[in-house]
């Protein structure tokens, strides 16, 4: 495997994750969630794996941290 496999979504990953086959609707997509990408010269989007996994430990602690904080009210 390569360095740059490990970096970017695979064409696999990012048909899961926007559900799209046809790269310019994957690109729409992208832009409408605010992920961002590079266009490579075959015209398909490469998205960051590491952004990836940022967005979903920020959402994840997003949706941990609703809870009212009573110890602040103590």
């Amino acid at each position: 495997m390569t360095a740059l496999r490990l970096l970017f979504l695979s064409s696999e990953e990012l048909r899961d994750l926007t559900d799209l086959k046809i790269p310019k609707a994957q690109m729409k997509w992208l832009d409408k969630n605010n992920f961002p990408y590079v266009v490579s010269a075959a015209g398909k989007p490469k998205v960051l794996r590491s952004f990836l996994i940022t967005r979903f430990q920020e959402s994840n602690l997003a949706t941990q941290n609703n809870e009212p904080n009573f110890d602040a009210i103590r």
